[in-house]
């Protein structure tokens, strides 16, 4: 099946381009280098000592109108950057477990990736405990973000936090 639509697009092409090379340029616009100026003749009793070139020469007053032309500028207040951005740290979250051992085990797992995890365990209010296998901090996005690659290449959907820095 796709070796016919791919034979198909070929064909369209090819069948493009032939249908270009047919079509002339008079068909899309008027050609305009056909039509030549005409003057209009010298009186009889004058004779134009000036050559063909002086006769032609287009009437450009560029170079008289330029130094007349004075451009003032507008007066532009000095620009003052706002606040500056809040820094983050990033903390990135690869897993919660109820169990301590299922934690262990994907710190481990991530330990083979050349990552430092640390395991925190959590009490909720309705006597529950949770434990988060957390990687990080990282001060940088880039730092992050090689982390997030090597977690996600063993399969890990990790959350990433951001805690703002403080000072």
């Amino acid at each position: 099946m796709r070796w016919i639509l791919s034979l198909a697009a070929v064909g369209g092409f090819i069948g493009f381009i032939v249908y270009l090379n047919t079509i002339t340029p008079q068909s899309g616009r008027p050609e305009v280098a056909n039509q030549t100026p005409q003057t209009a003749p010298a009186p009889s009793g004058t004779r134009s000592n000036q050559g063909p070139a002086a006769q032609q020469q287009p009437g450009f007053r560029f170079y008289e109108m330029l130094p007349d032309s004075e451009v003032i500028p507008s007066d532009v207040e000095e620009y003052t950057p706002g606040p500056a951005q809040q820094q983050y740290t990033y903390l990135v979250q690869t897993g919660s477990f109820r169990s301590s051992a299922d934690a262990e085990r994907q710190r481990a797992q991530i330990a083979f990736q050349g990552l430092r995890a640390n395991v925190s365990r959590i009490d909720l209010d309705s006597g529950s405990t949770w434990y988060r296998v957390n990687v990080g901090p990282f001060t940088s996005r880039s730092q992050m973000n090689s982390a997030l690659d090597k977690l996600v290449s063993i399969s890990i959907q990790p959350l990433v936090r951001k805690i703002p820095r403080e000072g």
